[in-house]
C-alpha cells in the first residue's frame, strides 16, 4: 500500500438540511468558495464533484479555481437524485425515455470528469429500487440497469464507473443496496471498467464487515473508489472516521495493506452541527494514525495471530499498542 491519497466532497460546506430541517443549519457557500476552503484542509489533496450540481461557473472556471487550489479532481459524481422525474428510477426505470436521460446525463459527467483530469465517475443510484410490494418487476429492472451501464461504459474508453451501494434511502429498498448485489452486477456487464465505490458507512449500515467486502471487491478487480466516514449502523449518519467503530476500521486498513489499495480515499461526511475543516481533518489523522498502528504493532505479528485462529492475542497487541 502506498502513500494515502484522501479527498473530500464539495457537499461538506453545503447547508447540510435535513428531512425536518430542510432549510439545513448553516448557509450553502458559492462553489468556488468551496473549493478554496477545502485546499485549506490539512491532509486533503483531491476534491469530489457532482454533476451539474456543482458545475453552475461551467466546466472552465471549475477547472481553473481547482488548479488554482492546488487540488486535484479525483472523481465527478453524477447527480441521480436531484430530478424529480426519476423518482421511479433511473438507470432501471420502465419508462425507455427516462434511462436514455439518466444515460446521457452519465456521459456528460464522462466528459466533465475527463476535462478536469479524473479517469472515474461516480454512480450513487438513490432513486433505482422499489418502496413497495408488487411496484416493480425486478428482473427486469435489474436487466435495464445493466444494459444502461453498458452503455455508459463503453462511451469513453479509459475512464472507471464506479457504482456506489447503499442498503436504503432516498428509496425504501435500493436495488443496487449490498457489495454482493453491486459485485454480481458488474460481473454481468462483462467489462473490466466497471467497478464499485465502497462507502464504509453504506457498509456498516448494510450489516457488512467493512474489511470482508473490501477483500471480496479487491480479488475482483471491482475495488475502485472509497468513501470514508462512520455511524451506528442503522442509519448513514456520515460522521466523524472512527467516531464508533475503532477495531474494525483498523481491520479495514489491514486489509487494504493485504491487498495493496493505493487509490483515493474521500472523506464523504456531512457536519450538520460541526465545523466541515474540523471534521475531515479529524477523518483523515484518525486514518493515518490508523496506519501508525498497524507499523506498531505489526502486520506479520497479526498474521501470525490470524493464522493460529486467535482474535484475542490481536485485540491484546491493539491495547498495548493503544494504551502504553
Amino acid at each position: 500500500m502506498g502513500e494515502l491519497k484522501f479527498g473530500t466532497g464539495t457537499w461538506i460546506y453545503g447547508t447540510v438540511g435535513d428531512r425536518y430541517n430542510l432549510g439545513g443549519y448553516r448557509q450553502g457557500l458559492d462553489i468556488l468558495d468551496r473549493i478554496e476552503l477545502i485546499s485549506g484542509i490539512e491532509g486533503v489533496g483531491g476534491i469530489e464533484l457532482i454533476y451539474p450540481a456543482d458545475f453552475g461557473p461551467g466546466v472552465d472556471e471549475i477547472g481553473e479555481a481547482i488548479n488554482r487550489a492546488g487540488l486535484d479532481c479525483a472523481i465527478v459524481g453524477v447527480d441521480l437524485t436531484g430530478n424529480p422525474e426519476f423518482k421511479f428510477g433511473t438507470y432501471s426505470s420502465k419508462d425507455p425515455a427516462i434511462r436514455e436521460e439518466a444515460v446521457n446525463l452519465t456521459r456528460q459527467t464522462i466528459d466533465v470528469a475527463l476535462a478536469l483530469g479524473a479517469d472515474r465517475i461516480n454512480i450513487w443510484p438513490g432513486e433505482d429500487g422499489h418502496d413497495y410490494p408488487f411496484q416493480v418487476d425486478y428482473l427486469e429492472s435489474w436487466e435495464n440497469f445493466r444494459d444502461c451501464l453498458v452503455k455508459i461504459a463503453e462511451y469513453r474508453a479509459g475512464v472507471k464507473v464506479c457504482i456506489e451501494y447503499k442498503l436504503r434511502e432516498p428509496r425504501v429498498r435500493s436495488l443496487m443496496s449490498t457489495v454482493g448485489k453491486a459485485l454480481l452486477m458488474c460481473q454481468e456487464t462483462g467489462r473490466d471498467d466497471v467497478g464499485v465505490t465502497i462507502d464504509v458507512g453504506h457498509s456498516l449500515q448494510a450489516g457488512e464487515n467493512m474489511s470482508e467486502s473490501v477483500a471480496l471487491l479487491a480479488h475482483s478487480g471491482r475495488l475502485f473508489h472509497f468513501h470514508l466516514n462512520d455511524n451506528y449502523r442503522g442509519w448513514d449518519d456520515d460522521m466523524v472516521v472512527g467516531s464508533v467503530h475503532l477495531v474494525e476500521f483498523l481491520e479495514m486498513m489491514y486489509t487494504l495493506r493485504k491487498v495493496g489499495f493505493d487509490d483515493w480515499m474521500s472523506v464523504d461526511v456531512y457536519p450538520y452541527r460541526e465545523d466541515p475543516a474540523r471534521v475531515v481533518e479529524e477523518s483523515v489523522n484518525f486514518v493515518k494514525g490508523l496506519d501508525s498502528l498497524l507499523d506498531r504493532i505489526g502486520m506479520d505479528a497479526i498474521g501470525r495471530a490470524m493464522e493460529g485462529d486467535d482474535p484475542v492475542a490481536v485485540l491484546s497487541m491493539i491495547r498495548e499498542a493503544v494504551f502504553s
